[in-house]
């Protein structure tokens, strides 16, 4: 039980110097790519924000489900986003400035040097405390979890049946839709545009 105690409690640690270390990173991010005309490229931009989100929700969540269903949400998003730049950005080409790159480069590599420095001077015995109250914290949730199952309820049971209703009648919905379009106008969605 100890040794499982320890292993949880340096994961912990990685995630918190991950999450940092990418926060850094998308702090740059929007600074080098303003001259980017491409769509593309903005819709990657903001799927790491997207992830870097998440990621943060999970962390300080006592479940991970509301980070993977906004995930989720998100995704879907950037899909109809995709196909709606895709058909008019098509024959665009992306173009990389080489000083910009660089540029990115050498911020990044200013940062994790700054990072690592304020890692190595940093006061050790409070960063364990703090990481101690964290780590014991997100256990007691834990147990309250695998204890106590009452506690987690994603959908208020009185209207549990009108959820599942309104569910199966947009999913419904969307497959009598999807066959009116196919079978009137035998061709692609993106060719009726």
């Amino acid at each position: 039980m100890m040794k499982m105690f320890y292993i949880f409690k340096y994961l912990i640690i990685y995630k918190y110097i991950i999450i940092m270390m990418l926060s850094m990173i998308l702090l740059l991010l929007p600074t080098n790519y303003m001259k980017i005309n491409n769509p593309l490229i903005m819709n990657l931009i903001l799927l790491i924000y997207s992830i870097l989100i998440s990621m943060i929700i999970n962390i300080f969540n006592k479940s991970s489900m509301y980070s993977f269903m906004m995930y989720l949400i998100v995704i879907g998003g950037f899909l109809i986003l995709f196909l709606y730049m895709n058909s008019f950005a098509i024959n665009n080409k992306m173009t990389f400035n080489l000083i910009l790159l660089y540029t990115f480069t050498y911020k990044i590599f200013m940062m994790m040097m700054l990072f690592i420095i304020l890692l190595m001077k940093m006061d050790k015995f409070n960063m364990i405390l703090f990481i101690n109250s964290k780590l014991l914290e997100m256990l007691n949730m834990n147990n309250n979890i695998f204890l106590n199952n009452d506690n987690i309820k994603f959908i208020y049971l009185k209207f549990y049946w009108l959820t599942l209703f309104s569910m199966i009648y947009l999913f419904y919905m969307l497959i009598i839709i999807v066959k009116i379009i196919f079978f009137n106008i035998p061709k692609s969605l993106r060719q009726m545009i």
